[in-house]
């Protein structure tokens, strides 16, 4: 298995230019959505979503995978 983060060239370890990449097909991520809804009491968790494969992974909101990534703002919901 591939780690979630992976450094350009494989030999950097300036934590500034990391990317994050799918699990799944390595596509790299560039945006995250948070969830509403709690997985676990007290913790938040973000929603990553690959664009190329459809694979999607939970993280906790204070994920420094988070860092480097744009926030999407999802209006969701029934319109009440």
């Amino acid at each position: 298995m591939k780690p979630a983060i992976e450094t350009p060239g494989g030999v950097s370890t300036d934590p500034y230019n990391k990317t994050v990449c799918c699990l799944r097909c390595e596509q790299k991520l560039h945006r995250y959505q948070l969830m509403r809804a709690s997985l676990a009491p007290g913790m938040g968790h973000a929603i990553l979503s690959c664009p190329r494969c459809g694979h999607v992974e939970f993280v906790a909101d204070g994920s420094p995978l988070l860092q480097h990534l744009e926030l999407v703002a999802v209006d969701t919901g029934d319109g009440d």
